[in-house]
């Protein structure tokens, strides 16, 4: 996912997101700074993708405010929920974890 300045009188920055949506590509496009407009590809469940977003917010402050979990906290909640392990490395890139060397 990418930032795109979109200046209002720019129809060429438009057209650039534009085609890189059409290539599959998640476009967040800006002005002055701010957030104005998600471009997605046809097909894309967009509130799921914005849920997702939010919830990773939210566990990133949680993680700086209290701790991140280690890999075994996350191991353990995988084996009480009855869900295959996917992996040290799979959980290092999905969630934040504490080091614990």
């Amino acid at each position: 996912m990418d930032a795109e300045e979109l200046p209002v009188a720019d129809s060429a920055a438009l057209t650039r997101a534009i085609d890189r949506v059409a290539r599959g590509e998640v476009v967040h496009l800006v002005r002055d700074g701010r957030p104005v407009a998600d471009l997605v590809p046809v097909g894309t469940d967009v509130s799921a993708a914005r849920a997702q977003r939010a919830a990773r917010a939210i566990t990133e402050r949680m993680a700086d405010r209290f701790g991140a979990p280690t890999v075994a906290h996350y191991r353990r909640v995988y084996e009480s929920c009855g869900q295959p392990w996917p992996g040290d490395e799979e959980i290092r890139r999905l969630f934040p974890v504490a080091d614990v060397s």
